[in-house]
């Protein structure tokens, strides 16, 4: 006996599934049989599909900007919910009859959805060749499936024009909306403006002549009216001295000798006119100073900006000296009409106390004092007219000084208003722009000549079914009967005791065989 085993002999298991072949084919064939039956059973599903191209506009972007700014796919995810609503799809069912049989059995609700599972819309991976690749991106395909295949192409075409249309009202909803919204927005910002307007107008008006763009205009006039002043002060003067030197031609007329006595120890109006002339007012250094820093900042207003060192630092100083220069012009101009008031308080009293003047009888020389009597008060209603020139000059001065002084805080005060009338002015043009702009895209919009979709490939009527799929179905039943029969043989094989080879034998008992019989008829064979 040889205990050791023996390895498997591929041969001899060849040989045993030969011997029970027919275990293994009979199942395989029903089974293949069977799926074949079970293909011509089940209902065919046909598919149509339709392809959308998404044509951009006709007009280029950089001429006329459109307000949709959503993408393809949002868009084409916002218009799918909307047909693919209850509402939507009750219509297409109800206008093609569609699942006669399921609505006598099941409610809308379960139809509708059954209906929207059957719809699939993607975009668009494999494009055909005639579209350009720039294209391919912006394509996207609409499927419906079911076992009717002319209904099918009807349905999916349905489907294609409800996408169009949904597409293009979405799109001038949406332009409509923009222009609703800025329409209402420049109307309100057109009413604060105009109050921003109407406020800026009446704080300039207001303030008129202490605005900052009016400070050079005041300067100017300032200094000229500093120069008449001046002028006017000269003509006072020269008023004065004419009317002195007529007096004491009509002194020397009249022949006027006063004593001591008669004039009771007081000056002769010669003495005090004389006085008077000869006295003048010497101009304070403090005003020189003035007039100096004046000059200076003209001089450097013609060279530089209003915000330059220089510049400020010459408007501090005239600030600061402005009010004692004000004092002392009144001070002088106080001291002026005592003098003069004091002079002819004292020509009235010489007048009066030498009692009356005894004249000449002279013709000419009582003419030549007539004459020189007329001139006389002609010089004095001119030196009056003169002080009440210089008493408006000196109002108009201060009036114009102070508008100087004032200056800095209207142009502080105008800053704060004109810089909201700014930024509302700068919103208005924005949204003006904005306005125009969108009423460009409603009208390309209505032309239709704004981004649409466009069926590239209508569907037509599919020529054979996607589901059920005859190879997937033999496969399966070829693999379910090969394998039925693999196992119908090895219980056969289980249940078989025969002996058919030498090798069996020897396995079953345990011992060698020590000599076999040819079977003679396989020999003849």
């Amino acid at each position: 006996m040889n205990d050791t085993e023996k390895p498997p002999d591929l041969r001899a298991d060849i040989e045993k599934v030969l011997r029970r072949k027919w275990c293994i084919i009979i199942p395989l064939v029903c089974s293949i049989l069977i799926s074949f039956g079970v293909y011509k059973i089940l209902p065919k599903i046909y598919k149509a599909t339709t392809v959308i191209l998404v044509q951009p506009q006709t007009i280029p972007e950089s001429y006329v900007r459109s307000t949709v700014t959503a993408t393809v796919l949002d868009r084409l995810s916002t218009i799918s919910q909307e047909i693919l609503s209850r509402t939507t799809l009750e219509k297409v069912i109800d206008e093609f009859n569609l699942y006669a049989d399921l609505r006598k059995k099941l409610p809308m609700e379960v139809i509708v959805a059954k209906m929207a599972g059957a719809i699939d819309v993607s975009v668009l991976k494999g494009v055909p060749i005639q579209v350009r690749s720039d294209q391919a991106k912006n394509a996207f395909s609409i499927s419906y499936e079911g076992e009717e295949p002319r209904t099918l192409m009807m349905v999916t075409n349905k489907l294609a024009s409800l996408f169009i249309e949904q597409n293009l009202r979405v799109r001038e909803l949406q332009v409509e909306g923009t222009s609703k919204f800025l329409i209402k927005e420049l109307s309100s910002v057109e009413e604060q403006l105009a109050k921003k307007e109407q406020e800026l107008k009446n704080f300039r008006q207001r303030y008129m002549g202490e605005l900052p763009q009016q400070l050079d205009a005041n300067l100017r006039i300032l200094e000229g009216l500093q120069q008449q002043l001046k002028r006017i002060a000269e003509g006072i003067r020269a008023a004065e001295d004419r009317g002195l030197l007529l007096q004491n031609q009509m002194d020397q007329l009249t022949r006027l000798e006063p004593s001591p006595v008669q004039t009771g120890g007081q000056r002769d109006a010669s003495s005090i006119t004389d006085g008077f002339r000869d006295e003048r007012t010497p101009e304070d250094p403090i005003i020189t100073e003035y007039n100096l820093l004046k000059k200076d900042l003209r001089t450097a207003q013609s060279k530089y900006t209003e915000s330059h060192p220089d510049i400020m630092i010459l408007k501090n100083k005239l600030k600061k000296v402005e009010p004692t220069v004000s004092e002392l012009l009144k001070q002088q101009e106080a001291i002026k009409d005592a003098r003069f008031l004091e002079f002819k308080a004292a020509r009235e009293r010489t007048t009066t106390e030498k009692g009356p003047i005894p004249i000449k009888t002279d013709p000419a020389t009582e003419r030549l004092l007539v004459q020189n009597r007329e001139q006389y008060n002609a010089a004095l209603l001119e030196a009056k007219r003169w002080r009440e020139e210089e008493k408006n000059l000196k109002e108009q001065i201060l009036q114009y000084q102070k508008r100087i002084e004032n200056i800095p805080n209207r142009e502080q005060e105008l800053l704060l208003v004109s810089r909201d009338y700014d930024l509302l002015k700068g919103t208005y043009h924005s949204l003006m722009d904005k306005k125009i702009q969108s009423e460009m895209a409603e009208n390309l919009e209505r032309k239709q000549q704004a981004e649409q979709f466009k069926i590239l490939d209508p569907a037509r009527i599919p020529a054979k079914p996607i589901k059920p799929d005859l190879n997937r179905i033999l496969l399966v039943g070829s693999l379910i009967g090969l394998v039925s029969g693999l196992g119908l043989a090895w219980v056969r094989g289980s249940a078989d005791q025969s002996f058919y080879t030498v090798a069996d034998l020897e396995s079953h008992l345990k011992l060698s065989v020590l000599a076999d019989i040819p079977n003679l008829e396989k020999e003849k064979v």
